[in-house]
């Protein structure tokens, strides 16, 4: 007579913890994504080095440099696929446009309080009351903004990740950090603020150099 099949425990079957495997067609035991979700990335080889000077209410900075990191945030709805957005568009984004200003001497050119020249000689002056400078041209990043804060490079990096991914129905947060838990987060509505020529310089308080 022949011997009958050998019983499989329930804790081994393929169901585990004694219960029977779920059947893949059953709908009502698969777990559903999310509607909308935020992916992050925030990675520490996503940065850029510069230097800088800001202009502010309490006087202007001495001429200074920061290894700044930045990260970025999508928000949207959830599709077909299980993805808000894929990753990599976002750090190819990210990383292309802080390769622009990475070891650049950063001038705002919308800064009231200074005066931005191009020289024959293939060099930047910029003047601040007293103060004169010249840098080499390719050296120097000229950005269309009013200041070269947390606040306004966030602003540009949000602006220019925007551009790239304009196809993407998504909401951009981008964080800039000029030292580790020191910085700005600007999300998509305030990019347009932050890009105004201003009447004044300011408002964002003094910042140390290092």
């Amino acid at each position: 007579m022949a011997e009958p099949p050998e019983r499989v425990p329930a804790e081994d079957s393929p169901g585990g913890r004694g219960r029977p495997a779920a059947d893949p067609a059953d709908a009502s035991t698969t777990p559903a994504c999310a509607s909308s979700a935020t992916l992050v990335v925030a990675k520490e080889s996503i940065g850029f080095a510069a230097a800088h000077f800001s202009v502010l209410e309490t006087g202007s900075e001495t001429l200074h440099g920061h290894n700044y990191r930045v990260a970025v945030r999508a928000t949207g709805p959830v599709r077909g696929d299980g993805t808000v957005v894929d990753f990599s568009a976002l750090k190819e984004a990210l990383r292309d446009e802080c390769a622009q200003l990475d070891h650049r001497m950063l001038v705002p050119t919308r800064c009231p309080e200074l005066s931005v020249d191009l020289l024959d000689d293939g060099h930047v002056e910029v003047r601040q009351g007293r103060r004169r400078f010249v840098f080499p041209l390719t050296d120097t990043r000229l950005l269309p903004l009013r200041n070269t804060t947390c606040e306004c490079l966030a602003g540009h990096l949000l602006g220019r990740v925007r551009e790239r991914l304009e196809a993407v129905g998504v909401g951009l947060e981008v964080t800039v950090e000029e030292s580790p838990g020191q910085g700005a987060t600007v999300a998509d509505q305030a990019v347009g603020d932050l890009r105004q020529d201003p009447p004044t310089v300011g408002g964002t308080g003094a910042r140390p150099g290092v």
